[in-house]
């Protein structure tokens, strides 16, 4: 028998199989056990929550990083954030805070390179607005390579034409597609007829798009996009541009207005962005997974001192972090950095 090292409890915690009091044990940064909350070794360090929420740890599949690896990810770690896959970006051996992963870059320009840049260990590839003739290159070699292509600015201008291409050649060209930036502009319909066709695409939106609203029309869209979600038209929502350290709270505040549940929550932003990029160790409270957890209150208040953000309530407060175990984050303090670069399994 093993011993946990470390036990979190809670009258809330969120497991796949829903949200119910458990004792979560730990041990060498693994969940060993999700077991009755009462059964506790003697002398074992206890984490005792009460009635604040036990979240995965938030897996960010699409993180933009500003202002250095280790600014960013502290900055994830206090909103619940303990994996990141990060746009490209040069670390330049800088300490992190949570584990980061990163997306390659694809063009039509460098295919002939892009079995070199698969073997770094990247989690995929991404690429812009590009002709569909860049596109006819790019799709086929990356599917070659059994990885997803995520497919940006796909809602910047012309909306309804770059997603249509990439939907039309996803069933051409059978590669595992994602589409990013799902605002409440972008034409639902094509996602939803592809998706019902089973093809290999999934799609994500952000909080700021599921948060903000300008005016009747973007308000009315905005609820289109959270019925997208709900329906599973879009499976999965990720920072983005939006501020790591209110993504959980921002999304939330919306979520719960509409009736939604933290159960959901843990699909949108750890299991299916987990499933994205392959992460099979992590976005779950399962035995064998990473102790990657967030001990969460849904009901406190927040006020946001940062755009675009500022000035509104966010309901919804980051207490603990954990990361495989260590406690990165206190609600106040972090823990010195000990986050690991994550690369793809071959």
């Amino acid at each position: 028998m093993f011993f946990p090292d470390l036990v979190i409890r809670s009258r809330r915690v969120v497991t796949p199989r829903g949200i119910r009091p458990a004792a979560i044990h730990i041990r060498s940064g693994k969940i060993i056990g999700v077991v009755d909350p009462d059964d506790v070794i003697a002398d074992c360090p206890v984490d005792d929550a009460g009635d604040a929420a036990v979240l995965p740890g938030l897996v960010d599949a699409y993180a933009r990083v500003a202002g250095g690896l280790e600014r960013a990810t502290q900055a994830a770690a206090g909103g619940g954030i303990t994996t990141m896959i990060a746009v490209s970006h040069d670390a330049g051996g800088e300490t992190s805070a949570v584990d980061v992963g990163f997306w390659g870059q694809a063009s039509a320009e460098n295919v002939g390179d892009l079995p070199a840049i698969a073997a770094t260990g990247v989690f995929g590839f991404i690429c812009g607005q590009v002709p569909e003739a860049d596109l006819r290159v790019i799709m086929p070699a990356v599917r070659r390579l059994e990885l997803p292509l995520a497919v940006s600015d796909t809602c910047q201008t012309p909306v309804r034409h770059q997603s249509d291409t990439v939907i039309r050649l996803c069933g051409e060209l059978r590669t595992r597609t994602h589409l990013v930036h799902v605002s409440p502009a972008t034409d639902l319909a094509p996602i939803f007829h592809a998706r019902a066709a089973r093809l290999p695409i999934t799609a994500q939106t952000s909080p700021r798009e599921l948060v903000l609203a300008d005016s009747d029309a973007d308000r009315e869209d905005r609820e289109l996009l959270w019925a997208a979600l709900a329906g599973g038209v879009l499976q999965m929502i990720a920072s983005d541009r939006s501020p790591l350290q209110f993504s959980v709270s921002a999304t939330w505040t919306e979520a719960r207005a509409r009736g939604y549940s933290l159960a959901q929550i843990a699909q949108w932003m750890c299991s299916a962005p987990a499933r994205l990029v392959g992460l099979d160790r992590k976005g779950a409270i399962e035995v064998g997974y990473d102790a990657d957890l967030v001990v969460f209150d849904p009901d406190a208040e927040i006020r946001p001192t940062l755009t675009p953000y500022l000035g509104r309530t966010l309901r919804g407060r980051v207490e603990r972090t954990y990361l495989r175990g260590t406690r990165i984050y206190d609600g106040a303090t972090f823990s010195s950095p000990c986050g690991k670069l994550v690369v793809r399994r071959h």
